[in-house]
């Protein structure tokens, strides 16, 4: 108990917010320029986006833990990839969640066409840290249960049976991500608190990037 204590007096002020809330926003790491050019990116590869659509309720050994979903995913170009490897966006990344150690595992665009959605799930454990901005203006929030931060797969399998894999109301709130126009992005615990997507009523165009702690 003594080292745990002193542990978290020598936390850094971003690391504590980071493990009690899960979440920042980072502003003024995307530019305008790199916006407008993963945009465009995005639009001419929408043709290669790859369904990813699975019906089952399941914890995975990693961790990880997924309910049903219905979307599809666009790979990475290169303007996108400059950005999810850059030094200053790393930089940036480690000092606002304060985990100095977290190195980049690459992106991808999340295409929801007006009826997909994300239940409640996890990110693979390589998401320590998920970075995202929306690329279409007006995406919905999605659902952030924060009271659940490092749950384990047993109990969030009661939760989704309790409450559905689209839980509201009680201690089950929103995340709303930055349209990236603006500049900022969001980080997130992807892998620490659960996380969805109700069904989308038009498309939209979420860009989605991994960060792993050593």
């Amino acid at each position: 108990m003594v080292q745990n204590a002193e542990a978290q007096s020598e936390q850094s002020p971003a690391r504590a917010a980071w493990n009690r809330i899960g979440t920042v926003v980072i502003p003024d790491v995307l530019s305008a320029d790199r916006f407008t050019a993963i945009k465009l990116e995005a639009a001419e590869r929408l043709g290669q986006a790859v369904p990813h659509v699975h019906d089952h309720t399941a914890a995975h050994r990693d961790g990880s833990f997924a309910t049903p979903v219905h979307c599809a995913f666009i790979e990475p170009g290169t303007a996108l990839e400059t950005l999810a490897y850059d030094k200053e966006l790393l930089a940036a990344v480690r000092e606002h969640t304060g985990i100095p150690r977290l190195v980049p595992r690459g992106g991808a665009v999340v295409r929801y066409r007006e009826g997909d959605f994300q239940g409640l799930h996890l990110d693979s454990i390589k998401s320590t840290v998920t970075v995202a901005f929306a690329l279409t203006e007006g995406l919905p929030a999605m659902g952030w249960a924060p009271h659940l931060y490092n749950a384990s797969g047993e109990v969030l399998g009661k939760v989704v049976a309790d409450h559905g894999m689209f839980p509201e109301g009680g201690e089950f709130t929103t995340l709303q991500h930055p349209y990236g126009e603006e500049g900022a992005v969001r980080a997130f615990a992807g892998y620490g608190v659960p996380h969805w997507r109700c069904p989308v009523t038009s498309e939209g165009l979420l860009v989605t990037m991994e960060f792993f702690d050593l």
